[in-house]
């Protein structure tokens, strides 16, 4: 039976670590009573996950934030983020917040998991070599607007949320800018349009 000073000493003493993942875990459970299913600590994860977050916080300042503010909706005063009704009455807080919830699902329902396609890609992400490889074939240049000055990502020509792989006649190299503007809409091969030659 393993006690408190037990779990103190394995922490201190004798973790190895790679990642935050064992201390976060073991944090989590203990602040779950002991207990904790597979999700609630996969939530856990996600909440102490700096990178996710401002992501999130860069993608809230962006799209849904300016477009619920034209519509009069919500009102944004630097950090601080306010719905134009106020705080509402519980039964109201519950109609309000099943409406939305209606909406998600609806729209998920219809669109599957690929509405999450950022995280998906890093479920099975571009082995390290493959990615080298790829980068190295297209010059250190975008394969689009073929500009060497922005960061150079590796691209799913056949997207990921539509069955694309890993393979290296599936991957491009695309800037930042470029990724993100063809994002999974379409399977365009740019090295075939810039004259890289291809082994497909």
């Amino acid at each position: 039976m393993v006690d408190a000073d037990d779990l103190v000493d394995f922490i201190d003493r004798r973790m190895r670590m790679s990642h935050v993942y064992q201390p976060l875990l073991l944090r989590t459970l203990v602040e779950a009573g002991g207990t904790a299913t597979v999700r609630q600590l996969a939530i856990a994860f996600l909440a102490a996950d700096e990178a996710h977050i401002r992501w999130y916080e860069d993608r809230i300042k962006k799209m849904p934030v300016p477009v619920l503010e034209r519509h009069g909706v919500v009102v944004r005063d630097g950090d601080i983020v306010r719905l134009t009704a106020g705080a509402l009455p519980i039964r109201e807080r519950a109609r309000v917040r099943a409406a939305c919830e209606h909406r998600i699902q609806e729209f998920v329902g219809r669109r599957g998991l690929s509405v999450w396609d950022y995280t998906l890609s890093e479920v099975a992400p571009v082995p390290e070599r493959t990615r080298y490889s790829v980068l190295v074939r297209a010059g250190g240049r975008c394969s689009l607007c073929h500009t060497a000055e922005r960061p150079l990502q590796v691209d799913h020509i056949v997207p990921r949320s539509r069955g694309g792989t890993n393979d290296e006649d599936n991957l491009q190299a695309l800037c930042d800018v470029c990724n993100r503007g063809k994002s999974n809409r379409d399977a365009t091969d740019f090295r075939e349009l810039d004259g890289i030659a291809t082994d497909s």
